[in-house]
């Protein structure tokens, strides 16, 4: 194997594919980056089991085809170090890899490429999903905070909902932890679906959503494959039952009252200022026709208190407490100047609308008072 190509073009490429890569994976070979010259095409391909990654590109000068696995990060070090000018990539003695540029050469030893895992990035006959491209962008800025980021561990809570199946003519999305949820939702008309795909996932193509328009997702079984321009991720979905706490959102509450954003998160932001020290930070508002007012405590520092106007409050008298870093992911989230909140009781969820979008609405439970 033999080709040249430019520096910032590999380079690219490299980095998109070292992210996925798990270097504490019990399986040495999933510390490699598969590089594949064949048909005039260069293809990258990396994998930590649950993710893989394969990027095609059309720029290299292929001299002589051929195939090599080697460490993902030590390539992309020694890349990331060059001077912007062509490279050559060369297989010699088989077992190593030359990289040189017109006054640099550095020699790595490869890992057995027959030892690689087959992964299929073949979604001919696939369910093709295409999703409106500000709406996974949205999902991505408003739904990741509000879910359990615990790579390890893949329970159901670890990933988020994409349903098309429960309303008609829309797609909705969920994020929950089980303490505090983020609902999304927007018209939509197209092949009907239901998964969870991880946090994991979202956030190795968060990047390149966000630079990108054409995002088209393939579903079959438990996999998804999503294409980005040249660039595939073939996902493992995550097994099991996605919790039913949407449907308290929809329920009307017989208490409500809307408060202006910027009011309460600053309010909030000050009180955390004591209370974030604490091993479980929380803030208590007291809610009347009157206003909220706000207290928080710290055991080693003190305590503040603050005061802000609420407007339209149906409801007696109420004092309620909520983890403090749980509120401020649901308020910041809100894109109206006014956030419209519904509730029952102070141990029953609170509910948080965006009255600018109506298609984004929060929940959190209140912390019970022991």
């Amino acid at each position: 194997m033999k080709f040249t190509i430019n520096k910032n073009s590999f380079l690219k490429a490299l980095k998109q594919a070292t992210n996925i890569i798990d270097n504490n994976n019990i399986n040495p070979v999933l510390s490699g980056i598969l590089i594949n010259c064949k048909d005039k095409t260069l293809t990258i391909t990396s994998s930590n089991n649950n993710i893989s990654f394969i990027t095609t590109i059309n720029d290299a000068n292929i001299q002589k085809e051929g195939i090599v696995l080697v460490r993902g990060k030590i390539l992309f070090n020694i890349i990331n170090k060059l001077k912007n000018e062509d490279i050559t990539i060369e297989i010699v003695d088989n077992s190593v890899l030359r990289i040189s540029t017109s006054n640099f050469s550095s020699d790595i030893n490869t890992l057995e490429s027959t030892s690689y895992p087959s992964i299929n990035f073949n979604y001919e006959g696939w369910k093709k999903i295409v999703l409106p491209k500000q709406y996974l962008k949205n999902v991505i800025n408003k739904l990741i905070n509000t879910t359990t980021i615990q790579p390890d561990h893949s329970t159901i809570l670890n990933g988020i909902l994409f349903d098309s199946l429960r309303l008609n003519n829309f797609i909705e999305s969920v994020g929950t932890d089980g303490y505090h949820l983020s609902h999304l939702k927007q018209e939509y008309i197209g092949e009907k679906f239901k998964f969870v795909l991880g946090i994991d996932s979202l956030l190795e193509i968060s990047e390149l959503v966000m630079l990108n328009d054409d995002v088209i997702w393939y579903f079959k079984d438990n996999h998804l494959i999503i294409q980005i321009n040249n660039v595939l991720f073939n996902c493992r979905l995550l097994d099991g039952e996605y919790p039913s706490s949407v449907k308290f959102i929809e329920e009307k509450q017989p208490n409500s009252f809307s408060v202006k954003k910027e009011d309460l998160y600053s309010a909030i932001e000050r009180g955390m200022v004591l209370a974030s020290d604490e091993k479980k930070p929380s803030i208590m508002l007291n809610i009347t026709d009157e206003g909220i007012k706000l207290t928080s405590r710290s055991v080693e520092f003190g305590s503040s208190f603050e005061q802000i106007p609420i407007s339209n409050y149906s409801g007696q008298q109420i004092n309620v407490t909520f983890n403090i870093k749980y509120l401020l992911d649901l308020i910041k989230n809100i894109e109206s100047e006014e956030i419209l909140i519904e509730f029952d009781t102070n141990t029953k969820p609170f509910i948080f609308k965006d009255k600018k979008t109506q298609n984004y609405t929060s929940l959190i439970l209140p912390i019970r008072a022991m």
